[in-house]
C-alpha cells in the first residue's frame, strides 16, 4: 500500500510540475507575441528564450525568434531559429516559406526554390500565386530569366489580377528584344488593371520609341489626368513636352 501511495504521489507531483511548467511557458510564449510588434521588441526575445527554457524544442518559439531577427535583418540567426523550427515540425508550410524567403535575400536562391517547392505541395496553403512569383522574382534577381518567366507565368495563370509578374515578364521579353511579347504582356496588365501608372507609363515609352507619337501621347495624358502629382506623371509630362504637346 505504501508503494501505491508513493506512486500515487510522485504521479501527481510529475504532473503537478508539468501544468506549472506549461503555464510559464505560455506565459512567456504570450508575452513575447505582444511585445513582438511594439516599439520594445527587444522585450520579445528575452520572452521567447524563457519560453525555450520550458519547451525547448517548441517549433513555433523558434520561429517567433526567427520572426523577430527577420524583423531586425539579422539574417543568418533568423535562419538558424528557421533551421530548426522546420527539424521539430517539418509540415508546417509558413516555416518553408519563412525559411526560402531568408535562403533568397542571403543568395541562395536555389535551396530557396527547393523550400518554396515545399510549400507548393501543400494544397491548402493559402496563396500559391505569390509563392510562384517569389520563385520568379528571386530568379530574376539573379538574371535566370527563362526559368523566372516560367513562374512568373505560372503565377499570373493562378491570379491574373497580381499586376506585378506581368511587369516582370514585361522587363525579360524587353531585355530579350522580343517587343511585341513585351507590349502584349503590358495590355494584359492594363486590361485587368486599367489605372496601374508603371504599366502605362511603359506603354506610352513604347509607342514614343516607335515614333507612335499620336498614341503615345494619348496614354501620357491619361496618366496626368488620373493622377497629376505622381512620379508617373511628372515623366509623363516630360515625354509630353519632348513632343511639343504639354504645357504648364
Amino acid at each position: 500500500m505504501k508503494r501505491i501511495a508513493l506512486s500515487l504521489l510522485l504521479i501527481f507531483v510529475i504532473l503537478g510540475c508539468a501544468a506549472k511548467n506549461d503555464n510559464a511557458f505560455q506565459s512567456h510564449y504570450k508575452m513575447g507575441l505582444a511585445y513582438l510588434n511594439t516599439d520594445k521588441d527587444y522585450m520579445a526575445i528575452r520572452e521567447f528564450e524563457k519560453a525555450l527554457k520550458y519547451k525547448p524544442n517548441d517549433a513555433k518559439t523558434h520561429y517567433a525568434i526567427a520572426t523577430f531577427y527577420l524583423k531586425h535583418n539579422k539574417l543568418l540567426k533568423a535562419q538558424k531559429y528557421l533551421e530548426r523550427a522546420i527539424e521539430l515540425d517539418p509540415s508546417n508550410s509558413d516555416y518553408h516559406n519563412a525559411y526560402a524567403s531568408t535562403l533568397a535575400s542571403l543568395g541562395n536562391v536555389e535551396k530557396a526554390v527547393k523550400q518554396w517547392k515545399i510549400v507548393l505541395e501543400d494544397p491548402g496553403y493559402p496563396n500559391h500565386g505569390m509563392i510562384y512569383y517569389n520563385m520568379g522574382y528571386s530568379l530574376y534577381g539573379k538574371g535566370r530569366y527563362d526559368r523566372a518567366l516560367k513562374y512568373f507565368k505560372r503565377s499570373v495563370e493562378i491570379n491574373p489580377r497580381f499586376i506585378s509578374p506581368y511587369m516582370y515578364m514585361y522587363r525579360i521579353y524587353k531585355s530579350w528584344e522580343e517587343h511585341d511579347k513585351a507590349i502584349a504582356i503590358l495590355k494584359k496588365a492594363l486590361k485587368r488593371n486599367p489605372v496601374f501608372l508603371p504599366a502605362k507609363l511603359e506603354l506610352g515609352k513604347y509607342y514614343y520609341n516607335q515614333n507612335k507619337y499620336e498614341q503615345s501621347a494619348k496614354v501620357m495624358e491619361e496618366i496626368i489626368e488620373l493622377q497629376p502629382d505622381s512620379e508617373e506623371a511628372k515623366t509623363a509630362a516630360s515625354y509630353l513636352k519632348k513632343m511639343g504637346l504639354y504645357y504648364e
